[in-house]
Parts: structure tokens; C-alpha cells; sequence
């Protein structure tokens, strides 16, 4: 039952992932200033990393129902230690990187990226199916 729930949501997760692409070439400056905005408060710092870590959960969870388990499990593992390292770090680390990145990411290349997040994104939906 928690592996169906978790192919489910692991469906959603592809589904965001390609939302965000189509909102990335819909509103490139938009991306960009949210970008910039990660990690700025304690509550995006921390929100951010929880949503990754509920996220990695449900890649764990999910790897043996989806096409490719060991590849999913290790997407999952990143995305938990990544997550946790930066709550580790100091946050203003974390709103400089952000920051130093919306800073000199063209408006143009976010539309370029934007696709690629929508292929991704099918592509996540497909593996979980």
C-alpha cells in the first residue's frame, strides 16, 4: 500500500517537474526572482528542505514499483543528503548561492531550461508507471 501511494506521488513529483518548466518559459523573470529568493527567511530555508526530504522519502519508497529502482533510490539519497547538509550550513550561504545564481542566469536560458524540466518531469512520470 505505502509503495502505491508512493508510485502515486512520485507520478504527482514528474507532473510538478513539468509544470515548473511550462511556468519557467511562461515567466522566466519570475523563476529567476524566486530563485533568488531561496533560503532569504528561515521558513523558505527550512520549507525548501523539508519539501526535499519528503520528496527523497517518496523516491525511497516508491524505487521498487517504478522501471529503474536503483536509479530512482539514488535520486532519493541525493535529494535527503543534500538537503541535509544544507540545513547544516550556514543559511547565508545558501540565499548567497541562490542569490549569486539569479544574478547571472540570462532570462533566456531559464526558457531554455524550461523544456528540459518538462521532459524530466514526463520522463519521472513514466519511470513511476
Amino acid at each position: 500500500m505505502i509503495a502505491l501511494v508512493s508510485q502515486g506521488l512520485l507520478v504527482l513529483l514528474g507532473l510538478w517537474l513539468a509544470g515548473l518548466g511550462v511556468w519557467m518559459v511562461m515567466a522566466p523573470q519570475r523563476a529567476l526572482d524566486v530563485l533568488a529568493m531561496m533560503g532569504r527567511t528561515p521558513l523558505i530555508h527550512f520549507g525548501e528542505m523539508a519539501v526535499r526530504i519528503m520528496a527523497g522519502l517518496v523516491f525511497i519508497l516508491a524505487a521498487a514499483t517504478t522501471r529503474h529502482p536503483a536509479a530512482i533510490s539514488m535520486i532519493g539519497i541525493f535529494l535527503i543528503v543534500s538537503a541535509l547538509a544544507l540545513m547544516l550550513l550556514p543559511r547565508r550561504w545558501h540565499v548567497a548561492y541562490s542569490t549569486w545564481w539569479a544574478a547571472r542566469i540570462p532570462v533566456w536560458a531559464v526558457r531554455l531550461i524550461g523544456p528540459v524540466s518538462v521532459g524530466m518531469g514526463g520522463l519521472l512520470a513514466w519511470v513511476a508507471i
